[in-house]
């Protein structure tokens, strides 16, 4: 009978008494056709479905998986991100520039953006934050805000309708962890050629009068540590209109302020008082 081969590498099957003078040439040859398979090492060549490499990390390198270079390296959050469902749309992040449509961002934090023909709501932005108090009927000489958070950089007080039982002007006064602060004030308040300077609180307007309200909005800013400006105008329904300006230096980081009558003694009897915060 004839010699078979391999079914695989179609080595030679020499046929027991058909061989008898040719075997060994056969063994031989189909030892160096095994051999070729290989390098020193011996390690199976790259070309012969090896790694032509001796170390996991030449092989690597040959097999073109080297982890950082070709491969990504294991990172939890990739392992996170794998088990999650792959949204509709954009995925947010995949670009330094991006254009999200129907995303809701759920009490985002946002440093420094620039946002064009953007509508937002409902969002949180480092820094700019609007908090509205609870507005407050006026009564009692004076109406206080207290609880102001630390972070507070520009106040705006809303004085609207408000009349008191007397002609004692109204006031701002601020205050700290120390309480509020009376005196300290540097400013002035101006009605046509008439100016009334003040020292004990933001005077809010010249010359107050009982049988009238007022609306007053007021903003309060940080100029730089604990130091204020204050800048306000006031509308009188007699249609008297006065407005001012001044500073005022706190020991400690604002966390109230009040709305009073400079007497101390007359009572608001109308009107409402409200804060906003940012």
């Amino acid at each position: 009978m004839a010699d078979t081969t391999t079914t695989n590498v179609s080595l030679t099957k020499p046929e027991v008494g058909a061989s008898a003078d040719s075997w060994g040439t056969k063994i031989n040859t189909n030892f160096d056709t095994l051999d070729s398979l290989f390098t020193s090492g011996p390690i199976l060549l790259l070309s012969k479905g090896g790694t032509g490499a001796s170390t996991a990390s030449a092989a690597r390198t040959n097999l073109g998986l080297v982890i950082g270079t070709d491969v990504q390296a294991y990172n939890s959050n990739l392992t996170t991100l794998a088990g999650k469902t792959s949204p509709s749309g954009t995925i947010v992040g995949t670009t330094d520039t991006q254009t999200l449509t129907n995303k809701t961002l759920t009490s985002p934090t946002v440093t420094s953006p620039t946002i064009t023909g953007a509508t937002i709501s409902s969002s949180t932005m480092q820094g700019g934050t609007l908090t509205s108090g609870t507005s407050v009927s006026a009564s009692g000489t004076y109406v206080d805000f207290t609880s102001i958070p630390s972070w507070v950089k520009r106040i705006t007080v809303m004085l609207n309708g408000v009349s008191a039982s007397g002609e004692s002007n109204f006031q701002i006064q601020l205050g700290d962890s120390g309480g509020i602060e009376t005196t300290g004030y540097t400013g002035c308040v101006n009605r046509e050629i008439n100016v009334l300077s003040f020292s004990n609180g933001f005077v809010l307007m010249y010359n107050s009068l009982a049988y009238t309200t007022n609306v007053i909005p007021v903003v309060l800013t940080l100029v730089n540590e604990n130091n204020w400006m204050c800048s306000f105008i006031s509308a009188r329904s007699d249609t008297a209109v006065s407005y001012g300006a001044g500073v005022k230096s706190l020991s400690d980081v604002l966390t109230q302020l009040r709305i009073t009558t400079a007497n101390g003694t007359d009572t608001f009897d109308a009107g409402s008082i409200n804060i906003m915060y940012e």
